[in-house]
């Protein structure tokens, strides 16, 4: 319990979303480049989990992606998921004609070439359906391709092309790997510069077990501060606006060190907060507390390192 006069600046995290690196390259580059929760973030995390491979995987004719883990052996079951699961929710589905997955699902077929979806579309002008991708064999054990074509958008071609990562199934099948264990914790105004090429990733990908990989978790931080001399007139300030948003970001970034110790971290570990150049401007604004905040509900975002116990809920106050 923080004991009046307080004034309190506490930041928590929002928007989190998380890739596996090789999704900073390749085709994956442009469209990672335009999503709203990438360009916006601002603190990120290495975490290393168990790899999720396929041992085998396919299209059904019944538009199912039918598959095994890799990481299971002998004992992997067949898993099978309707193809409508998967893409219900993405912005390209139509909600008004395709109000459910469940009817999204009755109104696909599974087709070889866009000349059978031609055929099948004169018998049936409402009907979608499900092709094979190609050119997938050199990543086999991890993703599979597909297109998804509809009247009016008969041809496949890369706007409709996707692709299904083994990891992304793993909540579906209720398979979540045991640890999300963060290696590294960075900052950065513009992400993307950061990442490309980033020599911790590298090293953190070279340093994994041979059954584990580095994931890449993105968040935008949020503020918000109290004040009182009482504790009963409660105050909102906002004069640490005044800082700008690289210095909040510096301070959410050490807060979080600190807190979680990451092995690949240096500054921000071991030293008193009070202490830390991050926290010199927050400290000249007579702010009496930071409290660093990182929690979510869901499974994948449940942290943990060598120092820090797994949870999705983590919060530290720290004495300025």
């Amino acid at each position: 319990m923080i004991k009046p006069p307080f004034k309190i600046l506490k930041s928590h995290l929002v928007d989190g979303f998380f890739i596996t690196a090789e999704k900073l390259y390749r085709e994956f580059q442009q469209p990672l480049e335009a999503v709203g929760r990438f360009r916006s973030g601002r603190i990120y995390f290495l975490v290393k989990r168990r790899k999720a491979r396929f041992s085998s995987v396919r299209l059904s004719k019944k538009c199912q992606v039918v598959f095994k883990y890799a990481s299971q052996g002998m004992l992997s079951r067949s898993h099978k998921v309707d193809i409508a699961q998967l893409i219900h929710g993405a912005p390209a589905i139509n909600k008004k004609y395709f109000p459910t997955p469940e009817y999204l699902q009755s109104m696909i077929q599974y087709v070889t070439s866009a000349d059978e979806y031609g055929r099948l579309l004169k018998r049936e002008p409402l009907i979608a359906a499900i092709m094979p991708g190609r050119g997938e064999k050199e990543r086999a054990d991890r993703a599979i391709a597909y297109h998804f074509l509809t009247p009016a958008d008969p041809t496949p071609a890369d706007k409709n092309r996707h692709i299904i990562f083994a990891h992304q199934l793993l909540r579906i099948t209720d398979d979540l790997p045991e640890k999300y264990e963060i290696m590294y914790i960075g900052k950065s105004m513009e992400l993307y510069d950061r990442m490309n090429g980033h020599k911790r990733v590298q090293q953190a990908q070279a340093e994994c077990e041979d059954d584990a990989e580095i994931y890449l978790y993105f968040f935008t931080p949020r503020f918000e501060a109290v004040a009182s001399r009482d504790g009963i007139v409660i105050k909102q300030p906002c004069d640490y606006e005044s800082l700008g948003e690289e210095n909040l970001v510096l301070a959410v970034e050490a807060g979080l060190i600190n807190y979680f110790s990451p092995e690949m971290n240096i500054q921000n570990k071991a030293t008193d907060l009070r202490k830390s150049k991050a926290m010199t401007r927050v400290k000249s604004l007579n702010y009496t507390h930071f409290i660093s905040e990182c929690n979510f509900d869901e499974n994948d975002y449940a942290f943990e390192t060598t120092k820090v116990r797994k949870s999705s809920r983590h919060e530290k106050i720290y004495s300025l």
